[in-house]
């Protein structure tokens, strides 16, 4: 690797780096507030005070997919442009490699924070219609909550998977290769 391979690569682990960070302090501090939130929803014996848990929820999972995405693809790059030559580090094709050994668990940290997130919009939904009658339009505001719920419950299900079965380095692969020009067929219309 010259110099300005050393530099690149420098800057892109640092970047993962301040990716991975600010996505854990995301959901952290996402984590922290719908816990409030949820505690103090719960003292009020209010339905609709579980919306803003569902949202805070929804806010720091999101972060954290977007940090863990950031991450992966810089990942996919450095494996990519910087890996592909045997010279270099190797360390996340040798990570690839090391996930495909059976008996070898993948981080399962994606899942556990999906499962998380979901336990506690679940417990908000659930509160939502425990409180519902002590409400006015109580029914309402849980309704809401479950239709904003089951939505957050599908999307955070189907963005983790995708996040787990895609491959970063394939992404740059692509891009890798260049521009590559596409014939259309041509459309032959006739005049009446």
């Amino acid at each position: 690797m010259n110099e300005n391979e050393r530099v690149e690569y420098s800057v892109l682990m640092s970047r993962g780096r301040d990716a991975e960070r600010t996505s854990h302090f995301c959901w952290i501090a996402s984590g922290i507030a719908a816990t409030m939130l949820l505690s103090w929803a719960v003292a009020a014996r209010n339905a609709g005070l579980m919306l803003p848990v569902i949202f805070a929820v929804a806010y720091g999972f999101y972060t954290m997919v977007h940090g863990r995405q950031q991450t992966r693809l810089i990942g996919g790059y450095v494996k990519e442009f910087f890996e592909g030559n045997d010279q270099g580090p190797l360390w996340f094709t040798r990570l690839g490699r090391l996930e495909m050994v059976p008996g070898f668990s993948a981080s399962t940290a994606d899942w556990l924070s999906t499962a998380m997130a979901n336990l506690v919009v679940t417990t908000s939904v659930i509160f939502a219609w425990i409180f519902a009658s002590a409400t006015p339009k109580g029914e309402l505001y849980a309704g809401i909550a479950t239709g904003c719920a089951m939505a957050f419950l599908v999307h955070s299900i189907s963005e983790t998977t995708r996040l787990r079965q895609s491959d970063a380095a394939a992404f740059w692969r692509q891009v890798g290769m260049g521009a590559v020009e596409e014939r259309r067929p041509q459309q032959r219309f006739a005049a009446r």
